[in-house]
């Protein structure tokens, strides 16, 4: 009898191991693993933790894997590890976040930053155990610039050097074949660049070796012709900017001391008015602007086209009854022997659209010096003036009862084509003296064509 206890106790431990086998081959795990993907120094250490008095459980670990490094720059904790299982993070500091991981077992649990060396607790809890593994934060290498042997470079988020181009803080830099941050000229894909001595690209005009240049948004180098701040300057082949007289096809421009467009003298055609068209000074001006456009221009079918203005020529009670020039060519455009005036910006615009579409621009109004705007790009200017380019008195104005109201004229008015500018004078064909770069004092043709209502058209190239 003293035998039996025995036996009964040796069959009861092979029962178990057939009933249990999960449990039996739980006592022979490891409670050390690595976590996928980390260093040696993040060595995840794995322990079944028990409640006191409890009697000890085999070392049930689930499968807890991070699946991203994790340096003093991560924000977020992943990893995977069993289904819908909770995840703690914390520092002998305290907790920094709980989640509960998805059913396919993938967890992310936000944290706030840690410094590089803290080490972080990540616990796992499956029914009453709990199972942790503690991951070293490896410190992130440097991004950005690092000063090497006395020399700048730019590292990546790899901690590796960068080359070619690079933008920091909106400004960009270039670094040669080895990393070294350049300064002063460089020249990539053919064109120049200039860098600061700290680096950073320079834009907009640079003064350098007594010379002036100017480097477009993308930091190239301009050459030729330049418009900035409402002014035109000219930068010769080897960007340096150009001063005195250049030669632009025909025509001619002064650049002044500033670099800045100072004179400008259009190669425009000079067409004679007469003897065809006694008052064709307005048709005869579009025909050279036109010609000056590259367009195969004639005064006379221009004269056949142009908008007229039937109303007849009456004087009622001392009154004069007329057509008005706004509407079209009041008149006879061929002889002095009938009446006949002129005609305004207004029909001679509509008509040059038949010849330039969507190039016409009919600026009337506009302050004089819009005027040169034109000429600087190297369009001549269709304006109405008068034959004394300057104030006409008085006495030499009347007033007539037209279809669409009153209006004051004079026989004085004038067309002709303005060609150049330069400090003191304004440069014109005149068709009705026949002179090519006729000049006149700025001041008094300025005051003469805002007298005749600041009547001005041109044409984009």
């Amino acid at each position: 009898m003293g035998k039996f206890p025995v036996k009964v106790f040796i069959g009861l431990f092979v029962i178990s191991n057939s009933l249990f086998p999960i449990l039996a081959s739980a006592e022979m795990t490891t409670g050390t693993n690595q976590v996928q993907g980390q260093s040696a120094e993040q060595t995840i250490q794995a322990t079944a933790q028990q409640s006191p008095g409890t009697a000890v459980q085999p070392n049930l670990t689930p499968d807890l894997q991070l699946t991203e490094k994790v340096t003093d720059k991560t924000t977020v904790i992943k990893g995977k590890t069993a289904p819908s299982v909770k995840i703690t993070v914390e520092t002998n500091a305290g907790i920094l976040n709980s989640v509960q991981a998805n059913a396919d077992g993938t967890f992310e649990v936000p944290i706030s930053k840690q410094q590089a060396n803290t080490i972080l607790k990540i616990t796992t809890t499956v029914g009453t155990n709990t199972y942790s593994i503690d991951v070293k934060v490896e410190a992130s290498p440097p991004i950005g610039w690092v000063l090497v042997k006395g020399y700048w470079n730019y590292l990546n988020s790899n901690g590796q050097k960068m080359t070619g181009w690079v933008t920091d803080q909106g400004k960009r830099y270039f670094l040669d074949e080895t990393g070294v941050m350049k300064t002063g000229w460089i020249k990539s894909s053919n064109r120049w660049y200039y860098l600061n001595t700290n680096g950073a690209m320079k834009t907009g005009w640079l003064y350098y070796g007594g010379k002036w240049y100017f480097l477009d948004r993308s930091g190239a180098m301009k050459t030729g012709w330049l418009f900035d701040g409402g002014k035109w300057y000219y930068l010769n082949g080897d960007g340096t900017m150009k001063i005195g007289w250049v030669q632009s096809g025909r025509d001619r421009y002064y650049l002044g001391s500033s670099g800045a467009i100072a004179s400008v003298i259009l190669d425009a055609p000079l067409i004679a008015q007469n003897p065809e068209l006694s008052r064709g000074c307005e048709v005869t001006s579009l025909a050279m602007m036109l010609q000056d456009a590259g367009i195969k221009a004639d005064k006379m079918e221009l004269a056949k086209q142009l908008k007229k203005d039937p109303t007849p020529y009456s004087k009622q009670n001392g009154q004069i009854y007329f057509g008005n020039p706004n509407t079209g060519f009041v008149g006879d455009m061929y002889t002095f022997k009938h009446p006949g005036l002129a005609v305004y910006h207004g029909p001679i615009a509509e008509l040059a659209k038949k010849y330039l579409p969507n190039r016409v621009v009919d600026f009337s109004g506009s302050n004089f010096e819009e005027i040169y705007k034109y000429l600087n790009n190297g369009t001549s200017v269709w304006v109405i003036n008068n034959t004394w380019f300057d104030t006409v008195p008085s006495q030499y104005w009347q007033k007539w009862n037209t279809p669409v109201g009153p209006i004051s004229i004079t026989y004085k008015e004038h067309s002709v084509l303005v060609t150049g500018y330069d400090r003191n004078y304004i440069y014109f064909n005149d068709p009705l003296a026949v002179i090519k770069n006729r000049k006149m004092p700025v001041s008094a043709f300025k005051r003469g064509w805002e007298q005749m209502g600041k009547q001005a058209i041109s044409y984009v190239r």
